[in-house]
Order: C-alpha cells, then structure tokens, then sequence
C-alpha cells in the first residue's frame, strides 16, 4: 500500500479550516516530569470535560443518539456519534476516506489535539471497538500508508478502554511517547516465530514489545499473545479472565515504524473489579483519583497523562507542585500494570511468558 496523502498538506488545511482548534489546545498546560519508569508527559486539559468511568461503560452498549450535544466541525449541526464519518465530512475537506483491511474507513485531525498531529482513523460503519486479527491487519495497513505516524487500538472493554468504545478507531500521530523510548527488562523467544523479537518493557503497565520486518508474522505473534492472554487466569496476582461468561481480559496495541522494522507494543489489561476497587482492580485507586478517575485508555498507557480542568484548583488547595502531579500520575499508571514491579509479580509475568 502506498502513502495515503500528504498528511502536511491535510493537517495545515485541517487548521486553516478551524478543524482542529488551535486557539483551545493552546490553552492546555503542559510539562514534563522525570520518574522512575522516564520523563513523563503532564497536560491538563482545558477544552474537555472530565468523564466518569460509570458513564464511559455506558456508552459503550449504546448506539447513536439524536440528543448527542456533540457539534459537528463540519456542518456545525448535532452529531449523533461523535466518531460517526459522513460524505459530508470528505466533501468539506474535513476527513479522508481510506481502505484499511478491505473496509472503508476515515481519517481526521482530531479536534483537541492531544499531541502533535494527533488524528483518528474511524470505521465508515457504527460498531463497537474489537481487539483481534482484523483489528491489528488495520493496523498494520494504515502504519504502512502512513509510516511517519504511529497508530493504536484503546482496549475493547469498560474500564480499560478509552472515553467511546460504541465506534471502532484508533488513534495516531507524530508524536514521541515516554513508552515508546522505555527500554527492554527482559528478552524472551516466542517458539514459532524466528523473525520477531519479543521482550518485557520496563515500563509501569505490563507490556510486550514486538519487533520484525515481518507483517504476517508479527500479527501471527500478536494473535498468540491475544489469545493466550484472553482466558489467562492468576489469582496470586488478582488477574481474573471471566466472570461467568463476562470478559475481562484485552490488550492496548501500539504499532510504529523503526527503521526497516515494526514495533508493536501490546500493553496487557484486565478490568476486573472488586467491593475494594469498585471502579477496578487495574484502575487508579481512590486515592489518586484526584488527580486522575476517567479510564486509562491508549494516550495514557504510552505515557502522556490527560489531566482534567479541575486538576488546577486540586493543586492548590493541595499545594502539589507539577512534579508531585507527575509521580502520582505514575502511581496511576503502576496501579494499571497487571503484573506489578516486585518480585511476585515479576515471577507471574513470567508465568504467562512461559504459557505463549
């Protein structure tokens, strides 16, 4: 596949055309704060509202509705689904069409950016978020017309997923994240598959980092981890896959482009919850919420925290200084890592490698 279009022509146009609003991401707060796991990205976000993760897993089990107050950039008129793609949208200069695995999607600058060049790739079609093969081959096209840009999937399930789940997308950009230059912990060989690299990133999440030149290899590989990690069961460790025939195991994929290689990044999550943890077990815990309560979906796994408006008053009446909101963001993110960084969950980390 070839490259799509040119996408600095597209996003200068996007911005031109008050599409992406350059004026409202320009009031968002921004810095960095270095931790343990590297140099994390802070932004408190002043064009959006904060959601609660009880209304996100709400959403998701619904379709389209005709009293959605979401404006459409495009016509300026109600929009029932907020990732719903039209004609129209094509026409004005809004979006672009394009084919990934065979089916129509579209592509658009996200709004409220939250990185650089950050746009979304929707299905043409209103349906809920899936993670499987069909998901990563899209993946792997829309990197391959594109391969200036990383792209990647929010997880399919409540709780582990990002803000809509009812509307299948990824997300990408040209954007550096604090997960992407996290080095290796360990290396691990996946029998089946010579051309691909597997190991542990140090990272406070649980993710496994592909690496091969490969394609099909690297979706076969990432198949077997999906697979094995759906029905995977540790209760030393609090990992539980199914509540009768209730799901709670998925994966957050990352796909970039490194030199001649892919590298795909497949970040382990489990949305089990408890009478401690209502929210869930792998969710920030009550006392970070704070700071950070809405889902930890893809941009936060890799790294870069999307803070609400409401975070500014915290502060103060807190006396927190940017870095003490830096380290508890990272607390967040370690409360989302299945496998935590201690000798037990280390040992079980190991455990799944060993089942792959």
């Amino acid at each position: 596949m070839g490259v799509m279009f040119d996408t600095d022509a597209f996003y200068k146009a996007s911005c031109d055309a008050n599409f992406v609003k350059v004026a409202d991401i320009a009031r968002n707060i921004a810095w960095t704060t270095q931790t343990e796991w590297g140099k994390l990205q802070i932004t408190i976000n002043l064009s959006k509202p904060e959601k609660d993760p009880r209304a996100i897993a709400a959403a998701a089990k619904a379709g389209p509705s005709e009293k959605a107050d979401y404006i459409d950039p495009a016509t300026g008129r109600a929009r029932p689904c907020p990732l719903c793609v039209t004609q129209a949208d094509v026409d004005c200069g809004y979006a672009k069409r394009i084919d990934l695995a065979g089916d129509p999607w579209a592509l658009w600058y996200s709004p409220y950016a939250y990185y650089n060049e950050h746009c979304i790739a929707m299905s043409w079609e209103h349906r809920p978020m899936h993670i499987d093969r069909a998901a990563f081959e899209s993946l792997f096209d829309v990197v391959d017309a594109l391969p200036h840009y990383f792209f990647g999937s929010n997880a399919d399930l409540p709780i582990v997923g990002g803000s809509i789940l009812s509307h299948d997308h990824y997300q990408g950009g040209r954007h550096t994240f604090p997960m992407e230059v996290a080095p290796l912990s360990e290396s691990f060989d996946m029998p089946g598959f010579p051309g691909v690299q597997a190991g542990i990133v140090k990272w406070p999440l649980s993710v496994i980092r592909l690496r091969g030149a490969n394609r099909k290899e690297m979706a076969d590989a990432a198949c077997v981890i999906l697979d094995a990690w759906r029905d995977y069961d540790d209760q030393s460790v609090g990992i539980v896959s199914h509540t009768q025939d209730v799901r709670h195991n998925t994966i957050t994929p990352i796909l970039r482009r490194n030199g001649d290689a892919y590298e795909m990044d497949l970040a382990l999550r489990c949305n089990i919850t408890s009478e401690e943890h209502p929210l869930g077990v792998f969710h920030p815990h009550e006392e970070l919420h704070h700071v950070k309560k809405e889902n930890i979906g893809l941009i936060e796994v890799m790294g870069l925290a999307i803070l609400p408006p409401r975070l500014q008053q915290v502060m103060e009446e807190r006396s927190m200084t940017r870095d003490d909101v830096g380290h508890a963001f990272a607390q967040v993110l370690e409360h989302a890592g299945v496998f935590k960084w201690d000798e037990q969950g280390r040992e079980a980390f190991r455990r799944f490698i060993g089942v792959l």
